[in-house]
């Protein structure tokens, strides 16, 4: 199987490689007191960009100032948290954060920045689901298929991030699959390229996965999340068809390092609230996004945790490289 570009990706970081040094924040005066930015990592229609964006209005109403999304895609999700890493840590400036920054891509490219130094987390506010599609006439139509028809042939798939791709990677090591990962910096696009023929799957969240499925242009073989999609209770997990591989997606957010930790409580307090709000929660539904609440601290803990099993992934699978 062919590997990663890993130095095209690692040459789109360089780019943000800037000096992440900056001073500590102090809460001074009553915060906020004008517009807080909020760095999304994919484009605007992703998965990530419509919960901010749902999240985004529910805080407003708490905090009392607009918060405006800043799309920074590319580099396979990692461009978003280096320039959060450099921002200044004064409170105005927030970004998403998740299994891929901290778990998967510094042990597979070199990051301008290290996430468990470089960040405040604010809390955990959802899991992403996801699965592995192909286009209605494709002449795969099972997960053993896709083994058995990329030894005959190299077959190709599209996704965003290295935390997506985990279970291809795992296929390829230790089934014997021969695939090759093509990199989108959107979800949507990742998907459409699976529609159109110009990959032969994708495997992508549900939020851009539904409307191509429920379309009939896509069809799902395999929920790659631990549990079955709720939309689609009869599509078997990986791990129920005999391959025991998944994508793990928790979603966050977090602060440069060294924001005021009243204004992190406060920010904290302002994302329990919204995970509670009824239209945050309809939105998330209709998105296909589990909703799933923790603190920081425990956030923090609950990745902290799992870093071993993930090194253990990657490693088998031939994609730690550093």
């Amino acid at each position: 199987m062919s590997r990663i570009r890993i130095h095209a990706l690692a040459a789109g970081l360089a780019v943000v490689g800037a000096s992440l040094l900056a001073p500590v924040a102090n809460a001074q005066g009553d915060w906020p007191q004008k517009e807080i930015t909020l760095i999304n990592n994919f484009p605007p229609g992703s998965a990530t960009e419509l919960t901010a964006r749902a999240f985004a209005r529910s805080i407003e109403k708490t905090l009392g100032k607009p918060v405006v999304i800043k799309a920074v895609p590319g580099g396979a999700g990692q461009l978003g948290p280096a320039e959060l890493a450099r921002s200044a840590p004064d409170g105005y400036t927030m970004g998403l954060v998740g299994s891929s920054s901290y778990l998967t891509a510094p042990h597979m490219v070199d990051l301008p920045f290290k996430p468990w130094e470089a960040f405040d987390l604010i809390a955990q506010i959802a899991e992403l689901r996801y699965g592995i599609g192909v286009r209605k006439d494709s002449p795969i139509k099972s997960v053993d298929d896709i083994v058995k028809m990329s030894k005959e042939k190299r077959l190709t798939y599209s996704s965003t991030s290295p935390n997506n791709v985990l279970p291809m990677f795992q296929m390829a090591k230790l089934n014997g699959a021969n695939l090759r990962w093509i990199v989108f910096s959107g979800g949507s696009e990742s998907v459409l390229q699976a529609v159109g023929g110009h990959v032969d799957m994708t495997l992508q969240s549900a939020t851009e996965m539904k409307p191509q499925i429920e379309a009939g242009n896509l069809r799902l073989l395999a929920s790659a999340s631990p549990a079955r999609w709720p939309e689609y209770p009869n599509v078997p997990t990986l791990r129920e068809l005999g391959y025991n591989y998944i994508s793990f997606g928790p979603m966050g957010y977090a602060f440069p390092r060294g924001v005021d930790p009243k204004i992190r409580d406060r920010m904290q307090e302002a994302f329990a609230i919204a995970i509670k709000d009824p239209e945050v929660l309809d939105q998330l539904t209709k998105l296909g996004v589990a909703p799933s609440y923790r603190s920081g601290p425990d956030f923090h803990k609950y990745m902290k945790d799992m870093e071993p099993l993930f090194i253990q992934i990657l490693t088998e699978s031939g994609m730690k490289t550093r």
